[in-house]
């Protein structure tokens, strides 16, 4: 007889790990070290599948033995993520956001409500709110924040919705290339324009040097074309830790002169570098952001 069929039909040997077991090491190490095995929760849940019950959306169904309902909650979640990240920042992403708040917190709700059958529904109602609350509270909101600080974050810069990678290094940010930044924006003297977010190239860096004439823009004697409200007779160099962006805002003049304009409008193209965001993707999930 090979070893083969030996493996098929004695009992001798033990049955084979499967392809996916290493990824569950850590896990038994775990429950090992802090006996975990030896906590019992109600329901015959131990600690660790009541901590991924938690944790997960839709464990805590399998856990019970609801497999149809854990698996329904499971697909609601990665759909509604699905949607959140292609149509992040737009009302369709912030539904699908609430969408996996909702299916997180069901959850766990079905999780507790397994021991708190016998309450009243007034009781259930106010714990499926509140654990909606602080789902919502002490995990999407900290971990959506975290994200947008460090790795993602939507804009909306005029009528549309731009998706920026917040991880670069400002050293980094050359001449040519795409940013998003922050507008400061400026008032007085019958003009406003109005403060908010950009997307547009970088003109010019620290150190450059920046000629105005009346055809052209001139950086470091390269021509660019003149943009609206550029000056047509000025010169100077970029400072230290600034970039020059000429920035696309709406103007209200009101009784102000052209030069006002002109004079407000290059105050504000000079960014400080704090007040750079990111830089924009060229393209979202299909979505196509930058010209």
């Amino acid at each position: 007889m090979d070893r083969a069929s030996i493996d098929e039909t004695s009992s001798y040997y033990p049955p084979r790990a499967r392809w996916y077991s290493h990824f569950f090491y850590p896990l038994h190490a775990a429950r090992r070290v802090l006996h975990l095995e030896k906590i019992h929760l109600p329901g015959g849940l131990s600690a660790l599948q009541f901590a991924l019950s938690l944790a997960l959306p839709g464990f805590a169904c399998f856990a019970l033995g609801r497999r149809m309902l854990g698996r329904a909650i499971v697909a609601a979640y990665v759909l509604a993520s699905v949607v959140f990240v292609t149509a992040l920042g737009y009302r369709a992403g912030a539904i699908a956001y609430g969408l996996m708040i909702s299916a997180h917190a069901t959850s766990i709700v079905f999780l507790l409500g397994h021991w708190l059958r016998d309450m009243r529904f007034r009781f259930k109602l106010a714990l499926g709110l509140g654990t909606l609350l602080v789902v919502w509270l002490l995990i999407y909101s900290p971990i959506l924040g975290l994200v947008e600080r460090h790795w993602i974050m939507p804009l909306r810069v005029r009528d549309q919705v731009v998706v920026v990678s917040r991880g670069i290094a400002i050293i980094s940010v050359k001449r040519g290339d795409w940013v998003a930044y922050e507008i400061s924006g400026a008032e007085g003297q019958g003009l406003y324009l109005q403060a908010g977010f950009g997307v547009e190239r970088v003109l010019a860096v620290a150190g450059d040097h920046v000629r105005f004439t009346r055809e052209a823009v001139f950086v470091n004697e390269r021509p660019f074309p003149l943009a609206p409200h550029m000056p047509t007779e000025s010169e100077f160099v970029v400072p230290e830790k600034m970039r020059f962006i000429w920035p696309t805002i709406d103007v209200t003049r009101g009784a102000a002169a052209q030069a006002s304009v002109t004079a407000a409008m290059q105050q504000v193209a000079m960014v400080p570098e704090h007040q750079i965001i990111g830089k924009p993707f060229k393209h979202w999930f299909g979505r196509r952001q930058l010209p």
